[in-house]
């Protein structure tokens, strides 16, 4: 970053997206007239927490996304499970 600018939160959104498509972070970097490394910084939040890289408590809102997006997969894949069990169950005693 040149000088020591604050950006919002649209606007690294917008380049890190913007610099993930492009050919290189250089083109993105003289566009915007920015520092690579903070381009490469940008991107590498982006590809971590998505949309909600940059705003503030962004990345914990995510990281509880994600967590209750995992638990329900446990919670299906457990119902799944059960089911998988009595059927095997029945057709074991039907087999005998």
């Amino acid at each position: 970053m040149k000088g020591s600018k604050r950006y919002t939160p649209q606007f690294m959104l917008l380049v890190a997206k913007e610099a993930n498509q492009a050919k290189t972070y250089a083109e993105v970097a003289r566009k915007y007239e920015l520092d690579i490394r903070a381009i490469k910084e940008w991107v590498a939040s982006y590809r971590q927490y998505g949309d909600l890289a940059f705003e503030p408590g962004g990345p914990e809102k995510f990281k509880d996304q994600k967590i209750a997006q995992l638990e329900k997969e446990i919670a299906d894949l457990k119902e799944e499970n059960e089911i998988i069990k009595k059927a095997t169950a029945y057709f074991s005693k039907r087999n005998l």
